[in-house]
């Protein structure tokens, strides 16, 4: 039998209410999930909580979403608890444009309009940089995005999106960026990978932990591009420093 705190969150799976859509953005649902405590996040299709009321730390929930017919880039989704809303994922950003196996973003995603430096680290978004282009005013941090300093480099920052965009066709994406000159996502078809937030079947990434069979990483809080960022016998996986092992 679930725990109760599941069973809530698959009752609530689905429900949804419009938000406010003045902005122009599209529709705007508020989607409530049964959270545990503040730090809850999706992680791929995942969703993942971190609170010490979970067992070991990590609880996985039901990764709510509006009952409204899904667009065809799939719901993004913000926020924790009541306050949590979702949008189409295709707003704001390129459509993928796909031939075969092979899908590629132009203007893909970005912490903001600064630049940026992005790798795909099994599934999840990681970028470091942001300094704005020249003349042009920093805007603010995409919400999507979790972000701080990097060690040692106080000029630049770490950000990480543990559900960035994915492919709309059905199977398996492994995703890379490309500089041509600024960052271009490009995925292909695979057979398996070992994603964050996907089946522990496998096995998960260095690093994450099985959770409820989810791979599911630290709470993030990032800090480091390289190894070198971190001390000594450690190791840098989606900017967040972890014991090597």
């Amino acid at each position: 039998m679930l725990p109760s705190v599941l069973l809530g969150a698959v009752l609530a799976a689905g429900c949804s209410s419009p938000a406010d859509a003045s902005s122009g953005a599209g529709p705007l649902f508020r989607v409530p999930a049964q959270d545990v405590g503040a730090r809850c996040l999706d992680v791929g299709a995942s969703r993942a909580c971190w609170a010490p009321s979970c067992p070991g730390g990590v609880c996985v929930l039901p990764r709510t979403v509006p009952r409204a017919p899904a667009p065809r880039a799939g719901w993004r989704c913000l926020g924790a608890g009541a306050a949590r809303t979702c949008q189409d994922r295709g707003r704001g950003v390129g459509a993928f444009v796909c031939d075969g196996g092979e899908c590629r973003q132009r203007h893909p995603r970005l912490p903001d309009d600064g630049e940026w430096d992005c790798i795909d680290q099994d599934g999840a978004a990681v970028c470091m940089g942001g300094a704005p282009a020249a003349g042009v005013p920093s805007a603010p941090v995409d919400p999507g995005w979790r972000c701080g300093p990097r060690a040692g480099h106080p000029d630049e920052r770490v950000c990480v999106d543990l559900s960035p965009d994915r492919p709309p066709l059905p199977g398996v994406w492994s995703c890379r960026y490309e500089h041509d000159p600024r960052e271009v996502r490009l995925c292909t078809r695979e057979a398996h990978t070992r994603d964050l937030g996907g089946s522990c079947e496998g096995g998960c990434p260095e690093g994450a932990r099985c959770v409820q069979d989810r791979c599911v990483p630290a709470f993030p809080e990032p800090s480091c591009w390289f190894d070198a960022d971190c001390g000594e016998r450690q190791r840098c996986r989606w900017g967040l420093c972890a014991p090597a092992t």
